[in-house]
This record gives C-alpha cells, sequence and structure tokens, in this order.
C-alpha cells in the first residue's frame, strides 16, 4: 500500500465522518463542521497551546502533557490559527502513521493482514478522534515510529520516539518496557542499550516542570479526577471490581438515556480488549503483548473503562489481532463485524460532535 492510496482512503473516511456530524447537527456551516472536533479536551489543547500552563482557566489541564500543545503553537506562527495548526498535525500524523503501521506490520505479516489492520483501525467506533484536535493520531505516530526503528534496529531513533511519546501522553512510558526487551535481547549490539535511559525523560521532564510550577510533581495525577468521570486515584481498583461496576450500571441504570450507549460502548470495549490482551501473548512478539497488557490495564486502576474506547486506539497489536481473527470468519461474521462497527460509529460521532462525553 502507498503512501498516495492512504491518502485517497483517508479522505473518504474524513468526508463520512463529516458527513455524519453534518447530518447529527443538521449543519452545513464550515466554522461549525470545524471546530465540533474540538469538543471536550480538543480546547483544552488549543488553549494550552494558546496561553500555556496555568494561564487557562482550568487547573485540570495540567493532566496533558506538553508536546503537542507545543507543536500546534509552533505551527500556528505560520498557520496564525490555532484549530487549523490543531487539525493539520492530527491529519498529517495520521497519514505518516499509518503508512510506518503498514510496513510494521508487513515485517511479521503478509499483505492482505496488513491492510486488513488499517481496515480495522479506521472503522473502529472512535476513530474519529484521529480526525480531531486530540493527541491519538500524534500519539500513535510515535508509537509505530518506536516500533518500526527498534524491529529495524535504529535503537537510537526508537529511544527517541519513545522520549517523545512520554511528553505527549503519560501511556509514553508503556512503550519502554517494550523497548527494553527488544533491545535487551540483541546482544550484538549491546553498547545501543545506553539509548534506553532516553524514553522516560519525557515523562520526568514534565513531572519536573510540575514540581517548579505547582510544587507537586505528580500534579497530573492529582487533577485526573476532575477531568474524567468517576476517576479514583485515591486508590487501585482492581479489574473485576470494574466489570462488577459496569454490570451495574448495564442492568439497573437508565436504559432510555443516551449515556446508556457510551457505557454500552465502553463495557463491550473493556470486554474485547481484554480478550485480546490475553491473545497478544499467544499470538504475538512479547515486546507488543507488553504495550498492549499495560496499554489496557494500568487505565483501568482508576475504577473505569471511560476514555477507554479512544485510549484503545493506539494499542495497534491489538487491530492486527482483529485483523487475524477477521481474516479467518464466514462471510456472515464479516459483515456483521463491519456493521457493529459502522453503526457504533455513527452513533458516537453524532454524540460527541453534539456535545456527549464519549472517550
Amino acid at each position: 500500500m502507498t503512501l498516495k492510496q492512504i491518502v485517497k482512503y483517508l479522505f473518504g473516511w474524513r468526508l463520512a465522518t463529516i458527513a455524519v456530524a453534518a447530518l447529527a447537527s443538521a449543519k452545513l456551516d464550515f466554522g461549525y463542521l470545524a471546530n465540533i472536533w474540538t469538543n471536550f479536551a480538543g480546547m483544552d489543547f488549543l488553549d494550552l497551546a494558546r496561553l500555556g500552563y496555568g494561564n487557562t482557566l482550568k487547573p485540570a489541564t495540567y493532566i496533558f502533557f506538553p508536546l503537542y500543545p507545543w507543536l500546534i503553537n509552533q505551527l500556528t506562527q505560520l498557520t496564525h490559527n490555532y484549530l487549523a495548526s490543531g487539525l493539520i498535525i492530527s491529519h498529517l500524523s495520521l497519514v505518516i502513521a499509518l503508512y510506518f503501521l503498514y510496513k510494521l506490520i508487513k515485517l511479521d505479516n503478509k499483505e492482505e493482514i496488513a491492510k486488513l489492520s488499517l481496515i480495522m483501525l479506521m472503522i473502529f467506533p472512535t476513530s474519529f478522534f484521529f480526525g480531531s484536535v486530540y493527541t491519538e493520531s500524534f500519539f500513535l505516530l510515535l508509537v509505530i515510529l518506536s516500533f518500526y526503528f527498534v524491529r529495524k534496529k535504529f535503537f537510537f531513533l526508537a529511544c527517541l520516539m519513545g522520549l517523545l511519546a512520554s511528553a505527549t501522553r503519560v501511556a509514553g512510558i508503556f512503550v519502554w518496557p517494550a523497548l527494553i526487551w527488544e533491545i535487551w535481547q540483541e546482544h550484538k549490539f549491546k553498547s545501543s542499550r545506553v539509548w534506553l535511559i532516553l524514553p522516560p525523560l519525557g515523562l520526568l521532564s514534565y513531572m519536573k516542570f510540575l514540581l517548579t510550577k505547582t510544587g507537586d510533581a505528580l500534579y497530573f495525577l492529582k487533577v485526573s479526577p476532575d477531568f474524567g468521570p468517576n476517576l479514583v486515584i485515591s486508590k487501585l481498583i482492581l479489574l473485576h471490581q470494574v466489570f462488577y461496576r459496569y454490570a451495574k450500571m448495564l442492568v439497573f441504570g437508565g436504559h432510555t438515556d443516551v449515556t446508556f450507549v457510551v457505557i454500552l460502548l465502553e463495557f463491550m470495549v473493556g470486554t474485547m480488549f481484554l480478550v485480546l490482551t490475553f491473545f497478544a501473548f499467544k499470538k504475538m512478539r512479547l515486546s507488543y503483548a507488553i504495550y498492549t497488557l499495560l496499554s489496557y490495564l494500568i487505565p483501568t486502576l482508576t475504577g473505569t473503562f471511560a476514555s477507554q474506547p479512544r485510549y484503545i486506539l493506539t494499542v495497534f497489536p491489538a487491530f492486527v489481532l482483529i485483523a487475524l481473527w477477521y481474516k479467518g470468519q464466514d462471510p456472515l461474521v464479516k459483515r456483521f463485524y463491519i456493521a457493529a462497527n459502522v453503526i457504533f460509529a455513527v452513533v458516537a460521532i453524532a454524540l460527541f460532535t453534539r456535545g456527549y462525553f464519549i472517550g
């Protein structure tokens, strides 16, 4: 698959997401259809790019790591429009990320699986976040490049991408153990192990900034309950407790409330990716499985699957597993899976662009 083909397919995907948003709002106003992709955290990223930490009206913005809003700020020196800069970074990152994801998957699989993996990723119900002013596209790019470079034995570049990933989201630190495994088993390149000090430096640098700015290096964790629904940081919530909580909400919650759809989506994603995490250790490289496990499990320790439908977008091994599963299914099962994804995607886009929290 060429870069040109990826751009062509993404253009169709982008038009489809905009069409759903336009139908959901019954508006064809260009300004409105551009601004809706900044709902919730998107506006916070633009505020950070424009004003910086401590200068916005929401202290909870300290939960967001600095690299993405800094890039928006820098690009705005050319575009003179923060929204345009955010959308450009997200879309350009997505194109490059998918290109290298295709090349990464082809290292272990046939071309059919590589193409199918990209399709499974882009039809996922929350893939619209890739085209929003969120970190998803940019973070996916950094994760993919980390794994691609380490597989190609460009260890410095792999660890540098890991550093940038941990300066973009706290989940970037999950790349570090995977890189340790990949590099440590390469006995011919013992001298390259020194580069493993790089990946955590993005996180540590932000923690140092927070210590200076707020007096608390972990302030990004302290403010997280102000940002996400029902997040618990005072204690660890085990996975079975999270499932029990969701079971109660699904059984006893208001089934006619629009938020029921969100709860159902979170539960389904939480269940599906638990299964995929298990199979990652059976069918994938250990480094891929490690990254999948940490990306899935750590967020659930806060007691919720909220935002999991979005976080999971950057867990690329899971979509390779979905592609492998999909390839072996009957045509009826394939049609059902595609239809279910599209239906949930339409609902998710409609809700998000109309101001409902999806992830």
